[in-house]
């Protein structure tokens, strides 16, 4: 859930993004099988020459399982409406955010296309907390997950539970591997702490302990993305980092992208049209190398809102199995 804060007006530094130069080989060594055909967003190949797997990460903006509950209360009109968005955008793995449960993502991710995997951080216990400008509700359960399409093989991994810092406010990573043929593609869905979105954020005293829980969060993702290259499995992280990693020389990036272990920022270079009260993606994708070697070209896109809510907007890319 995006807070209003002022938007540091810094233009997007210039950047390539990082590639491996033996792509070709990369490939070979890394490929992956045709799994889904189908229609897809214009401008994307779609034939037997480039098949490909779209993946997309989307903050669902307190998506609770009953109508009317919670800090965005919905009708079933509402939940229709983000599942015909879904439909459009035609995803085949979403990495999720901020969905009280199971309940709740079925209703926009229907069990006859899609398996469902959450995130097992344990709802808070206590009160409950109630819902700024909202007096009678209150915020519900919010959890990292994947829906991923029936056609497509997959298995659980334990949830990445150390960005929960034992803090039962804090959410747990989701972890899947996609199974693609004999070849693996991890991913990784991601909600992390709110409220250390800049430099801006960095200098402001009241936000210490803030920007230090998102602090370690980032070097807990890293220290994943360290154990899946050590493994040799390509790998993707999705989701709302709550962190501007395209603003030069941020700190939160260079950590999670260090030169010496580079990774791919695909919302580099996007213009964020999501919100005109903001200039910068929090919202993203990261591939390692060898995901990164399979990116469809100019495939990567913000899906614009429709609606008032969700509040965020949903980010895709393809990957395909071809050089």
């Amino acid at each position: 859930m995006r807070l209003e804060e002022a938007v540091i007006d810094v233009a997007h530094p210039d950047r390539s993004r990082y590639r491996k130069a033996a792509g070709a080989a990369l490939l070979a060594l890394i490929g992956v099988p045709l799994l889904l055909g189908g229609c897809r967003a214009p401008g994307v190949p779609d034939s037997p020459e480039a098949p490909h797997l779209r993946i997309a990460t989307w903050n669902l903006e307190h998506l609770n399982d009953t109508n009317a509950a919670g800090c965005v209360p919905r009708d079933q009109t509402d939940y229709d409406a983000i599942a015909d968005r879904i439909r459009e955008i035609n995803p085949d793995v979403v990495a999720f955010q901020e969905v009280e449960n199971t309940a709740a993502a079925l209703r926009v991710f229907p069990a006859t296309h899609w398996h469902l995997e959450m995130s097992t951080r344990p709802e808070p216990s206590g009160a409950a907390r109630e819902c700024w400008g909202l007096p009678g509700q209150y915020l519900e359960h919010q959890a990292t997950g994947f829906a991923i399409r029936k056609e497509i093989a997959y298995r659980r991994n334990e949830d990445l539970d150390s960005l929960g810092r034992r803090a039962p406010t804090l959410r747990w990573g989701t972890d899947i591997t996609v199974t693609l043929g004999d070849r693996q593609l991890r991913l990784l869905s991601v909600h992390l702490k709110s409220g250390c979105w800049s430099a801006e954020q960095d200098s402001d005293a009241n936000r210490v302990e803030t920007c230090a829980t998102l602090r370690d969060q980032i070097f807990e993702v890293r220290a994943w993305a360290d154990r899946r290259e050590d493994e040799g499995v390509a790998f993707g992280i999705l989701g709302d980092f709550n962190r501007r990693f395209a603003v030069s020389d941020d700190w939160a990036w260079r950590a999670l992208s260090p030169e010496s272990s580079p990774l791919d920022l695909l919302t580099a270079d996007l213009e964020f049209q999501c919100d005109p009260n903001y200039e910068e993606f929090i919202d993203h994708i990261v591939l390692d190398a060898a995901a990164a070697a399979l990116l469809v070209p100019e495939s990567t896109r913000e899906w614009p809102r429709h609606d008032d809510h969700p509040d965020h907007c949903a980010v895709s890319a393809d990957l395909t199995t071809r050089p």
